[in-house]
């Protein structure tokens, strides 16, 4: 207000461009993070204030010449969120995307850049995220707020294997949110045809800031998907959010560093990305009710170069995440979908939110297929395998088929029996090969026989394992009835 409390806007004036960098004098109380705007559109937020000059990041390709007055918004950096994002393609500013209209019947103004919550608005990860792969939720799970970094080298089944977890989440409390970086206008809309496909756009969203964008525009992206996240989480769901990557998105940090003159390595990338990062993810979370419960599960990704995980960007990621799904070029070229190569990935919270059989079970499985890896090196050397060692191998070329899924989802407690089986004589009646050729009609057996309903109903409240296995056991001559009389007819479970 002036002295006749007229309203006043503090105003600068552009002294120097820099690509999307602008310069200011002018603008006296203005403050980091505050957006700004110009008489002819341009947008922008406040990055750096020093003495006589402000540094501006453009957030729009709207151009700028010395001179151009620039005002103050008196806002921070923020976009507008509703229940209509739902199913829509949007920027990072919260701008369509998608070629059609978004109006907000009550959207809610949610600010780019949060504090994360500290602990005592958390609380422990106790419930499963189940992705309907059984790789994952038996051998290496999820917890909802968990951070679960996805890594592996290009061409090894990470974005097909993100496209089916989306199109696996049938629950409608929980929100799949894609934050795409720097990926084309073509591959987004592959990924919205397959999932409008599989009916799994009702609860997604997508962020997009494409290959053609700003980096400014990149690097806002992950940002906006967790503010979105925490505007659904508010309200009690749980949400899931995938940034595809953080590869690209330190790449686009760097850019702007250099641009303003920053010193390497001190003042910006790489050892600035490291808090960008770190601050990002640690918005994911479990939450008290007092915020409004809810949770936020983070799963970043980053290409590896020829699986070189060890520098410094992915080892960052590392330390920062409570576990990774390491994707290997090598075992997806063998069929194996997903391709996560089990030796070297790792869940660090995913495992205390397991139901106790899984949990049991999942010990025993990883314990076979690692002497089972042993026994096969030293089998080279050998002509004659005891029957003990061809029955190891044998149980674990079953596993390997069972894990192996792509376009399905299997639900935890099928996961279970299936993975029991192993213990039971049910597969030592068939060969291994049948299972991959019959594995829909082994579900529907499980599915329709009343006696295996019933256990499947149970399952995942035993508390012993032994009793588990008996009962198991003794539903094997029913289901393997079951199985033998429609291989015999011929009836393929692909089909």
């Amino acid at each position: 207000m002036n002295q006749n409390g007229v309203a006043t806007t503090e105003v600068g004036f552009v002294t120097s461009v820099r690509g999307f960098l602008v310069y200011l004098n002018g603008l006296p109380s203005i403050k980091l993070g505050e957006v700004v705007e110009s008489e002819n559109g341009a947008l922008g937020w406040v990055s750096l204030v020093s003495e006589g000059s402000v540094e501006v990041v453009l957030t729009n390709p709207v151009v700028v010449r010395p001179g151009d007055l620039f005002k103050r918004v008196s806002k921070p950096l923020s976009l507008k969120v509703s229940e209509e994002c739902l199913g829509r393609i949007i920027d990072p500013l919260g701008n369509a995307r998608d070629g059609r209209k978004l109006s907000h019947s009550n959207p809610v103004e949610m600010n780019l850049e949060e504090s994360a919550p500290p602990l005592s608005e958390r609380k422990f990860i106790t419930d499963q995220f189940v992705t309907g792969f059984t790789t994952i939720d038996s051998l290496i799970p999820l917890g909802k707020g968990q951070r679960e970094l996805i890594l592996g080298d290009a061409h090894s089944g990470k974005t097909f294997f993100i496209t089916d977890l989306i199109g696996n989440v049938k629950d409608p409390n929980v929100i799949c949110i894609y934050a795409s970086i720097g990926k084309s206008a073509v591959e987004v809309r592959h990924m919205v045809d397959i999932l409008t496909e599989r009916e799994a756009m009702s609860n997604t969203i997508l962020i997009c800031a494409y290959s053609t964008d700003t980096p400014p525009l990149l690097f806002l992206t992950p940002f906006s998907a967790f503010s979105v996240a925490e505007y659904f989480q508010r309200q009690g769901k749980d949400v899931l959010v995938i940034l595809d990557d953080l590869g690209t998105h330190a790449k686009m940090y760097r850019e702007m560093g250099l641009l303003a003159q920053k010193n390497p390595g001190r003042e910006a990338y790489p050892g600035d990305i490291f808090y960008q990062h770190a601050h990002l993810l640690e918005r994911a979370g479990s939450f008290q009710p007092s915020i409004g419960g809810g949770s936020i599960t983070a799963l970043p990704i980053i290409e590896l170069n020829l699986l070189d995980y060890t520098s410094y960007i992915p080892t960052n990621l590392m330390s920062m995440t409570d576990g990774h799904l390491l994707f290997s070029a090598r075992l997806y070229n063998k069929g194996i979908r997903p391709a996560v190569d089990l030796f070297t990935s790792v869940s660090r919270a995913g495992r205390q939110t397991q139901p106790y059989i899984l949990n049991t079970l999942s010990d025993r499985i990883r314990l076979i297929l690692t002497q089972a890896t042993q026994v096969e090196d030293l089998s080279r050397f050998s002509s004659e395998l005891s029957r003990e060692t061809q029955t190891l191998i044998y149980r674990k070329q079953i596993i390997t088929q069972i894990l192996n899924q792509e376009g399905q989802s299997v639900d935890l407690s099928i996961q279970v029996v299936l993975l029991g089986l192993v213990f039971t004589t049910f597969y030592s009646d068939h060969p291994s090969q049948l299972f991959t050729d019959y594995r829909k009609t082994l579900t529907a057996c499980l599915k329709i026989t009343p006696s295996a309903q019933n256990f499947l109903a149970k399952v995942l409240q035993f508390k012993d394992f032994e009793t588990f296995l008996s009962e198991l056991q003794a539903l094997t001559p029913e289901i393997n009835n079951y199985f033998s009389r429609v291989v015999k007819e011929g009836t393929n479970g692909q089909s």
